[in-house]
């Protein structure tokens, strides 16, 4: 097939062209800055902006299948960038494959499109999303999955996936939570705070991502994640792996809470992502534990790999390409 994929030169974007080049389709690709990862791969390449439903357009044409991966990551609770990217791209790409006749849409979406509250209930594809969540990233997730799922149709098929913290190899820019990785390895975060995070392989995401071309129902969403680990388990696996020792520090969520805008300082001098802020703090300190996938394992053949595996293979592929 040929194959449409926005957002291809992120993390999860040159592992899932890897995947579909390798398993023989034809990939052509959005670039709006750079083409980081996408060094020597044999694909169509198109430049333009996922705001622009022209240069949508262009990408969709001649195509079957569209990958929407393209979003704006934040930590901070309010940033207006959120909605311009990761909603209106969406309604553009909508337009766009409408236009040019694109048959199905995989439309990445994200654990904080849905409720996590009450954490002490399974948390599955039956869970309301964050439609009145105050944090930016949350709410535009939420919104951009509701479209997605309200805009499906026979003539167009739209399926959401719901991928949790993704890690693993071939994260070029880094990702944020590739930098995180680095810092533990290198021994640049002073303290741990309480709370953990389900973590998945961005290899494992990919190839349920690729499945559910043909086995995905249109209208519908799968929750994608791995294994919940604590941020403590994490930092000390990765001390295994050859990193600096683990902090032994571990901050009550109020005294580092208090210590947010030190941190955001911090981030505009240094001009890199903030070690902490308040809403990566809080999602840690409340993120669910129980997360069943059982509906993307049984339709799409998601197969997670165990969390040392993939922690094991980043840090040796961080390694091997001189990020530590």
């Amino acid at each position: 097939m040929k194959i449409a994929v926005t957002g291809a030169s992120g993390h999860v974007g040159n592992n899932l062209c890897r995947m579909l080049i390798d398993q023989g389709h034809q990939v052509k690709a959005l670039i709006y800055q750079d083409t980081d990862g996408l060094t020597g791969l044999q694909m169509e390449q198109v430049n333009g902006d996922i705001t622009s439903e022209s240069d949508l357009a262009n990408l969709c044409s001649g195509c079957e299948v569209v990958f929407h991966l393209a979003a704006y990551i934040s930590i901070r609770t309010n940033d207006p960038v959120c909605k311009k990217i990761n909603v209106d791209s969406c309604m553009n790409l909508i337009k766009a494959a409408k236009s040019t006749g694109i048959k199905k849409i995989i439309h990445f979406s994200s654990i904080h499109a849905v409720q996590q509250e009450p954490l002490a209930a399974e948390l599955n594809e039956t869970r309301e999303l964050s439609l009145s969540s105050t944090v930016s990233y949350d709410n535009s997730k939420a919104l951009s999955h509701k479209i997605m799922i309200e805009a499906s149709s026979e003539d167009l098929e739209i399926i959401v996936l719901n991928p949790t913290a993704i890690i693993g190899p071939n994260d070029f820019k880094p990702s944020l939570l590739g930098n995180a990785l680095i810092r533990f390895y290198n021994g640049k975060n002073p303290v741990l705070i309480p709370g953990g995070y389900n973590w998945v392989d961005v290899r494992d995401v990919c190839a349920a991502a690729i499945s559910a071309i043909k086995h995905g129902i249109a209208g519908e969403s799968y929750l994608i994640g791995g294994s919940w680990q604590s941020l403590r388990t994490l930092v000390h696996e990765i001390e295994k792996l050859g990193g600096q020792k683990a902090p032994r520090l571990e901050l009550p969520i109020w005294l580092a809470l208090l210590g947010t805008p030190f941190f955001n300082l911090q981030s505009i001098f240094s001009k890199k992502p903030p070690l902490y802020t308040s809403v990566s703090l809080l999602t840690l300190n409340n993120s669910h534990k129980n997360i069943s996938c059982q509906k993307a394992k049984s339709q799409l053949g998601f197969n997670p790999r165990p969390f040392s595996e993939t922690l094991s293979d980043t840090i040796a592929w961080f390694r091997e390409y001189n990020y530590i």
